[in-house]
């Protein structure tokens, strides 16, 4: 009889709630002979995951710049009971696993390291719902279940070969191997950072909704450290970087964070609300906007977004696009000048408040 063929590596991406969408299209941009991506509920409200078969090289996934971490799965149970009962069918998943193997191989291979004489592993755990056993019941559930497969893996606090992380979440439980470490979501390139940075991911995805073009004349008129433009290059080419801050700590920030790279780029002080540059020549204006709840008043917001977005709509291009972050939704609307028309909004998580992306475009003549 024909044996039957290993099951697709199936891989777990963290990103930020709100963002599926956008990483879900970075996710067939870059593998696109995978299979369909599922959305998992992630353990907590600043967590979601999703989930795509791949039987490709990992490094295509491992340089998805919107995911947060990316995992590999080695064990899925659905409809798990809330019950000890339901801890002993978690053992049983694990040890029958058919994914396990090779997800640790594929986590082992990422540490580009032969496995020592004796493996050791640690647990990360989390756990939402109702359940009748306690979250460190489960975490000795899964160490159990991880030793009962592989007898000779030591579990340790630190420093450890494998890293096994699950959740349970409600009845569906998952595990995985993680293959990616504090970089994937903070950058190597972040040497300097300010209040109020934005995410690297965030700034991904709305590099990715700016629809890049390799004509694209970029402009982040509020660039702080110059995450926005980093990654604009990074997902894209383009004709040159604009960015400037009325701070000169952010433009040197941003200066030491792009370092001799991305070029053509220009960074400037300046004061957005009277920028240095001629009518119509950004076609894509990429900006975190200011907070009332991380920097300015509400007084001070209010003065300054008509005028900020008078400006970007004079500079922007006839067929240009802005994308802007901000939780004062409704400050946003009411300063767009005409002329300019928001044609899409994406809440977002943003370090735990809640904000939106706008998407906003030329009004129709």
């Amino acid at each position: 009889m024909p044996q039957r063929a290993p099951p697709r590596p199936v891989y777990l991406a963290h990103v930020v709630p709100g963002l599926e969408s956008v990483a879900a299209y970075e996710l067939r941009r870059r593998a696109p002979d995978a299979g369909p991506v599922r959305a998992l509920r992630g353990f907590d409200e600043r967590t979601s995951i999703l989930a795509l078969p791949y039987d490709g090289p990992p490094a295509d996934l491992l340089a998805l710049r919107t995911a947060e971490d990316l995992f590999v799965l080695a064990a899925e149970v659905e409809d798990l009971p809330g019950t000890y009962a339901g801890l002993r069918s978690l053992g049983e998943a694990i040890a029958e696993s058919p994914a396990f193997e090779r997800a640790a191989t594929l986590a082992l291979a990422q540490r580009r390291g032969r496995a020592p004489r004796r493996p050791t592993f640690r647990l990360v755990t989390r756990k939402a719902g109702e359940h009748a056993f306690r979250r460190v019941d489960l975490e000795r559930a899964v160490a159990r279940a991880v030793q009962a497969r592989e007898p000779g893996w030591r579990l340790v606090e630190e420093d450890a070969t494998f890293e096994v992380w699950s959740q349970l979440v409600g009845g569906l439980f998952v595990a995985g191997f993680r293959l990616t470490d504090s970089a994937q979501r903070q950058r190597t390139y972040k040497r300097v950072s300010l209040p109020a940075s934005l995410k690297p991911t965030i700034a991904a995805a709305m590099a990715l909704l700016s629809e890049p073009r390799p004509e694209d004349t970029v402009l982040d008129p509020l660039c702080g450290a110059g995450t926005l433009l980093i990654e604009r290059a990074e997902v894209g080419r383009y004709r040159q970087l604009l960015g400037g801050d009325l701070d000169p700590a952010a433009v040197a920030a941003a200066r030491e964070n792009v370092g001799p790279r991305y070029k053509p780029i220009e960074l400037r002080q300046w004061d957005a609300r009277r920028l240095p540059l001629p009518d119509g020549s950004a076609s894509a204006v990429l900006s975190n906007l200011p907070f009332g709840r991380q920097i300015g008043s509400p007084r001070e917001l209010r003065a300054l977004y008509p005028a900020l977005l008078a400006e970007l709509g004079r500079v922007l291009a006839p067929a240009g696009r802005m994308v802007l972050l901000t939780s004062e939704g409704d400050l946003l609307r009411r300063s767009l000048p005409p002329g300019l028309r928001l044609r899409q909004r994406l809440p977002v998580l943003v370090r735990g408040l809640p904000a939106a992306i706008h998407l906003i475009g030329r009004a129709a003549a």
